[in-house]
């Protein structure tokens, strides 16, 4: 499992679905100063071990070129947590626009707070998790507690 550590002075849980993102590997430098742990997992299997031993605040799911729907599938997964993480999408664009649609569909569907087109700056990243603490936490940070 990728960078998981013990949490306990962490106020903050975000699961991070990604790929080989640039972003990826400097967002959780950036948060963890801010008291935000940054979970990174590669696939579906690697986030369900996370969301059994830690409780999710966020998620930050990376689709790319997502033909399988990976990143749906872990959509789905979080949509049935209780309580349920709000999740942003960062998508690729496929080579079909009929697939590009559909994933836009589906994660409206199952709830996305936002959903991003890559490529996506860091900046662009922490804006909409600062936009996703104000709406869902009322611009106060949950405390972390093991699930």
């Amino acid at each position: 499992m990728l960078g998981v550590r013990d949490n306990s002075n962490q106020r903050l849980n975000v699961l991070l679905s990604t790929g080989e993102q640039i972003w990826a590997d400097h967002l959780p430098r950036l948060l963890e100063p801010q008291g935000v742990h940054a979970i990174r997992v590669s696939d579906v299997d690697q986030a369900l071990d996370v969301i059994e031993h830690h409780r999710i605040h966020a998620a930050v799911i990376e689709t790319g070129g997502d033909r399988n729907r990976q990143g749906l599938k872990l959509l789905q997964v979080i949509r049935r947590m209780s309580p349920t993480p709000p999740a942003v999408l960062v998508r690729g664009r496929l080579f079909d626009r009929r697939d590009d649609n559909r994933l836009l569909a589906d994660a409206l569907k199952f709830n996305a707070f936002s959903v991003l087109d890559q490529p996506v700056h860091l900046e662009q990243i922490l804006d909409t998790l600062r936009r996703l603490l104000e709406r869902y936490y009322g611009g106060q940070w949950p405390t972390a507690s093991k699930s």
